[in-house]
């Protein structure tokens, strides 16, 4: 029989009910729990602010800051809906309240690690990193420092700093760092890579990975029912190397969907998108489970996750399993560690070699030239002086426009080295947008003897006056460990020599995937004094540098590289063969496939 409860402490038992269907993730009926409680007891701000927290994981976003306003009102001492308020406003775009509410938190509580942790992230986002790395700084965060140090251009102590964390990764940590801020670790291997995102995976989507998949069997089909799961469907990196694919796909073989969790944008991407008609499902308002419900009704073959660990991923959809075949591509250079995030990842012989399938939990999928996909209708217009690039008009021009996020000291060190054999020489680099950065980098470069009026900022521009201006450089630098991805793409369809190196990692691998797929594997460096030896050679050879640039001209159309359609058809070959894969899974164990042989029409 059970034990009558008084109406005393009926808040309390609704309270606790609620908590510990929430520890065993049962969300729906945990909620309702907490509405009693709070009808009961409307200033209860632990049941205000856990209910908060429930409808932002389900995107309920009105009604997820109404409640953890009510637990602020409820016990204005109670620090964490501080925290959770500021959370939520920060990944709504709304960093500057953020910062206010966190400010708040933080009086109340000095010490706490979380409150200096969340409003780094407010702080970063408005561009005040070095405010953000003193709170990075107090909360013994490393893998968040080390981002916020490399974003600023601020090398002192980073050395130090990425040791920590590699230590760090060894001991398997309570809360692990996200993967995607360590690959600019020179010393990260693939395998602690690979580590790194199964702890963090686990840690982050326990109950969904233990879960029943929801993926429905597929609709009985002669074409394969793809989808495409991103949030860079506009004007983005993503979309300037795969929206030639989406255009060139065949209708008859590959039925396409997008799933779609954009910021709303109207440009000439979206405009693009728009004309091909494929069905576009809008996953903003919807939770990652009720995201993967809706992608599981679609009935598809394979679900194409486009972003991995980066900015603004949705893995939490893919954990769901809403489809039987999951993909990794394009997004994230490396493996998601955690084998239900997914089956396979695309590679190509260079970025992911067989002997390196250990460092991957997928199966690898090979392209046969390069994993990466260009689009044949970038700007092709090469109209730009340098006066107007603001360039010095006889100077050797080195370039690179990676983010500054890529760059290390030692590479650094290289650059300097190379201006200083090379006196007539500037070095191009993107505008970081943080004049603490255009300091920082420019008291690195006079500590290492070179004149920081050598260092010239290239304001962020639109893509076809970025591509325009980007073929006044002379020779492009590639960043290392993370290599040169879009970048890279952009320099060769310039007409601009890239030198690469290669490591063991597949982020630092891609611009030597490039370089091969294009046809200048010469290119390619051993190691460091190899890509040195190459860098000057070519500086002091103005012949060389010019039959290089004929070559670039003349392969823009016709290497594997920028042949969009061609690319299109092994990409669908390739996805046919994972499906195969797939099928006979329980009689083929290979842990590598290939994109079958065929002939392409040309």
């Amino acid at each position: 029989m059970e034990k009558a409860i008084s109406r005393g402490d009926v808040p309390a038992y609704h309270l606790n009910l609620a908590l510990a269907r929430q520890k065993l993730g049962k969300e729906i009926a945990a909620a309702s729990a907490f509405q009693r409680c709070l009808e009961l007891q409307p200033d209860n701000a632990q049941a205000a602010n856990n209910l908060g927290n429930i409808c932002f994981r389900q995107h309920r976003f009105a009604e997820a800051e109404k409640w953890y306003q009510q637990a602020i009102a409820g016990n204005p001492g109670y620090v964490l809906a501080y925290q959770s308020l500021g959370q939520f406003l920060s990944d709504r775009g709304r960093s500057e309240e953020a910062i206010v509410v966190l400010q708040q938190a933080l009086a109340l509580a000095p010490d706490s690690n979380a409150l200096h942790i969340a409003i780094a992230t407010a702080l970063e986002n408005r561009k005040h990193y070095a405010e953000a790395a003193s709170h990075l700084r107090k909360a013994a965060q490393w893998s968040g420092l080390h981002r916020m140090l490399r974003t600023m251009g601020d090398w002192n102590d980073l050395s130090a700093i990425d040791s920590r964390i590699i230590a760090t990764l060894a001991r398997a940590p309570d809360d692990p760092p996200n993967p995607w801020g360590l690959i600019n670790i020179p010393q990260l291997t693939a395998a602690q890579h690979r580590e790194a995102g199964r702890a963090f995976a686990a840690n982050k989507w326990s109950s969904a990975l233990s879960a029943a998949p929801l993926a429905a069997r597929p609709v009985e089909s002669a074409r394969l029912r793809v989808g495409y799961l991103s949030s860079d469907f506009y004007d983005h990196a993503t979309m300037h190397l795969m929206m030639g694919v989406l255009e060139a796909h065949d209708p008859a073989r590959i039925d396409v969907q997008l799933f779609d969790h954009s910021p709303k944008r109207m440009d000439a991407f979206t405009t693009r998108l728009a004309e091909l008609g494929f069905p576009r499902h809008d996953l903003n308002l919807l939770s990652d489970e009720a995201a993967a419900q809706l992608i599981a009704d679609q009935q598809l073959h394979l679900l194409i996750d486009l972003k991995g660990y980066t900015t603004k991923a949705r893995l939490g959809i893919c954990a769901h399993r809403p489809a039987p075949v999951i993909v990794s591509w394009l997004g994230y250079p490396g493996s998601l560690g955690h084998p239900q995030l997914a089956d396979y990842i695309i590679g190509d012989p260079t970025v992911t070699p067989a002997e390196h399938a250990a460092h991957f939990s997928e199966h690898i999928a090979q392209m046969p030239h390069c994993y990466q996909p260009n689009d044949r209708q970038r700007p092709l217009d090469f109209d730009c002086s340098r006066a107007e690039a603001s360039l010095p008009e006889t100077a050797l021009v080195f370039c690179s426009f990676n983010q500054l996020l890529k760059l290390n000291p030692a590479e650094f060190d290289l650059w300097c080295r190379l201006l200083n054999d090379v006196p007539d020489s500037a070095l191009w680099v993107l505008d970081p947008s943080s004049p603490e950065a255009e300091a920082n980098l420019r008291s690195e470069m006079s500590r290492r003897g070179v004149d920081p009026g050598r260092l010239i900022f290239a304001p962020r521009r639109e893509q076809p006056e970025h591509i325009a201006r980007l073929a006044l450089a002379d020779i492009a630098l590639d960043s290392f460990p993370y290599t040169s991805h879009t970048t890279g793409s952009d320099a060769l369809w310039a007409g601009v020599p890239l030198v690469a190196r290669m490591g063991d990692t597949f982020a630092s691998r891609v611009s030597a995937s490039l370089l091969r797929a294009h046809g200048f594997d010469e290119l390619v460096a051993k190691d460091e004094t190899d890509y040195h030896a190459k860098l000057i050679a070519l500086a002091h050879d103005k012949e060389q540098r010019t039959a290089l640039r004929e070559r670039l001209q003349q392969a823009r159309l016709t290497s594997p590289l920028f042949d969009t359609a061609r690319f299109a058809r092994d990409l669908e070959a390739l996805y046919a063969a994972i499906w195969d894969h797939h099928l006979s899974a329980g009689t083929d164990k290979s842990p590598v496939i290939a994109r079958p042989s065929m002939t392409i029409d040309r």
